[in-house]
This record gives C-alpha cells, sequence and structure tokens, in this order.
C-alpha cells in the first residue's frame, strides 16, 4: 500500500477530527472516506492509522460512551498539514535546485521526502503550488556520473570510521591506482563530488573526485578522525574544493563594464567592495582556493585584474600570456 494513499487516509482522520467532532469510528470514516474518494478500506487499517497516528503525537482518545474517537486537545496540528502553499512552493524550488546533485543517492531519497510532504497537503494546495513551480526554472550544473557502490561503502565506511581500499584513477592517467584511505568528509560543489581522506600513501589529507574512483572496498581497519581536523581548512564554499593551498588575501578590480555585475551578487562571505572613481571596483575577500579563484577570474576576461598576492597575479600573468600566444598567429 503507497504512503502516499496512507497520507491521505491520515489528512482525512486530522480533518473529519478537527472540523465534524462528531466522534466517528473505524466504521465511519470507511464509509465517509468511500463517500468522499471513492475509495474504500476496511476497518483495521483505519484503526492502524490511528494508532499511527498517536505514535507521531497525535492526542486522539476513545470515548466509549459514543463509541467513536475525538481530539483531546483541539489545538494540536499535524507539523505537515501546517505547510503553506508558499512552503510547498519553496520545496518543489528546492527539489529542482536539488537536480545539480543528481548523481547523489541523497537526490532520489530528497525527492520521496518532497512527495511524502505533498501527500499531507490537501489537492488544492498542492495542486495550486505546483501550477506556481511550473513558471520557474532552475539550470544545474552538469554532473559526473558516480558508481553507486563506491557511494555506499564510502558512506558505510565515514560512518564506521573504516578504511577504504579505493581504485582511483587520476586526471592523466590511464589506468587506476590503489589507495587505502581513511575517509573524513565528502563535499558537493558545483555537480561534483569530492572525499577528503587521510592517504596512507601520501600520508597526509588528500582530495579525490568520486567520479574517478572506479570501485571501493571497506577495510576492516579502524581509524580514529582527528579531533583538530576541519574540513573548512581544505575547502571554500564559494569557490569550492582543489587543494589546500595558502590562505591568503585576494584584490581584484574590475573594469567598468563588471563591476556593476561584481557588485549585484554575493560572492564570498567575507567579501569586502571598494569603488574606484573611474567607475571600476576592488573586490577583496580571503581564500584558500587560490587556483579556483584564478579560474574564476578568467571568465571575467580583459575586464578583471588581479591585484594581489603577487604570487597569485605572477601566475594569472604567466597562464594568460601562454593562452594569448596560442592566438599570435591570427
Amino acid at each position: 500500500m503507497s504512503f502516499r494513499a496512507k497520507m491521505q487516509r491520515v489528512a482525512f482522520i486530522d480533518r473529519r477530527l478537527r472540523y465534524k467532532r462528531d466522534y466517528p469510528s473505524a466504521a465511519t470514516f470507511r464509509r465517509d472516506y468511500l463517500s468522499e474518494a471513492g475509495e474504500t478500506f476496511d476497518t483495521r487499517t483505519w484503526k492502524r492509522d490511528i494508532e499511527w497516528l498517536r505514535d507521531q503525537g497525535a492526542p486522539i482518545e476513545y470515548d466509549a460512551r459514543r463509541h467513536g474517537y475525538f481530539y483531546s486537545d483541539e489545538s494540536f496540528n499535524l507539523p505537515a498539514l501546517s505547510l503553506s502553499e508558499g512552503d510547498l512552493l519553496a520545496i518543489l524550488v528546492a527539489d529542482r535546485a536539488l537536480s545539480s546533485y543528481r548523481n547523489s543517492p541523497f537526490y532520489e531519497r530528497m525527492q520521496q521526502v518532497f512527495t511524502r510532504l505533498a501527500a499531507f497537503l490537501p489537492d488544492r494546495v498542492s495542486v495550486h503550488s505546483s501550477e506556481l513551480a511550473g513558471n520557474l526554472s532552475v539550470i544545474a550544473e552538469p554532473v559526473t556520473e558516480i558508481n553507486q557502490q563506491v557511494w555506499d561503502t564510502l558512506q558505510r565506511c565515514l560512518n564506521e570510521e573504516r578504511t577504504a581500499q579505493i581504485q582511483y584513477q587520476a586526471p592523466g592517467y590511464d589506468t587506476a591506482a590503489t589507495r587505502a584511505i581513511d575517509p573524513y568528509h565528502i563535499v558537493g560543489h558545483k555537480g561534483e563530488w569530492y572525499l577528503l581522506g587521510w592517504s596512507h600513501h601520501d600520508e597526509s589529507v588528500r582530495i579525490y573526485a568520486l567520479a574517478r574512483i572506479k570501485s571501493c572496498r571497506r577495510d576492516a581497519a579502524r581509524f580514529n578522525r582527528p579531533k583538530d581536523f576541519r574540513a573548512e581548512d581544505y575547502i571554500d564554499p564559494s569557490f569550492g574544493v582543489f587543494l589546500k593551498e595558502e590562505q591568503v588575501d585576494v584584490a581584484i578590480r574590475f573594469q567598468p563594464p563588471a563591476a556593476s555585475k561584481i557588485q549585484e551578487r554575493m560572492w564570498h562571505p567575507n567579501q569586502r567592495i571598494e569603488k574606484v572613481t573611474d567607475g571600476s571596483i576592488i573586490l577583496r575577500f580571503t581564500t584558500n582556493q587560490q587556483t579556483q579563484t584564478l579560474f574564476w577570474v578568467s571568465n571575467w576576461g580583459p575586464n578583471a585584474q588581479i591585484l594581489s598576492p603577487p604570487e597569485l597575479r605572477a601566475r594569472a600573468a604567466h597562464w594568460f600570456r601562454a593562452t594569448a600566444d596560442q592566438y599570435a598567429d591570427e
């Protein structure tokens, strides 16, 4: 029997007890639901639904004199039934935004959660909000393909603090290498998922793209995650996961054609913007992702110039000169 059908019966029980207050019995629920929804369920099903509601905290009592049920606390509300149309719209939009991570097992599970939440609501609300969501689109990042067995095994190793034996094919290599990893943390960023873990081979914390892990085996060996491990030492929520680089203060000058666009968004949580008299701006922030910052600056072409730190400015100059050399014959 589907969860949605059960939730529709639960919503019917709640409405019946809340608004009619005539002490309905299980047989009454059966009769009235058939009349309203055109479906019939035996009295044992209705009794099980009532017991399930009680387990969820619903104050449903049975009046032996009236041979029916009632709410002993009429202020009680089922949590899902208190969702508004706006709440459901937000859930549906979040469902679409989650498509950026449709290569993870969380995507399917969250879709099931959204379906269950919608099932709690009256049809009028869910239909109306679905129509509203139809006028909204979310452009998702391209995603990589991740082996389900790799996902499941890594998640188990994370939870149990067990070493994982992985076959990892690094960029530029035709074959995969065996590595023993103590998994510490998984990070999702722009359609890709990364594993932060202690590499027994490199004797340091390394970052692995899950899409490049060809297979994964749970080892019998256990480990203790270091108490001083912090994922934020290896990632920057704004600029992603690449490798642990030195944390630096970055300053980037944006010319007028890009300046207005830069000011429209929050690019980094600690960003500061200085306006220059010629209409340009200087964006400042602190990050441990210098390489990713360089990639981001390249998106703005000649309208962006790295001012500091000097080593990142020098890398940018070398990179852009090398790029320009490829077009020198044109």
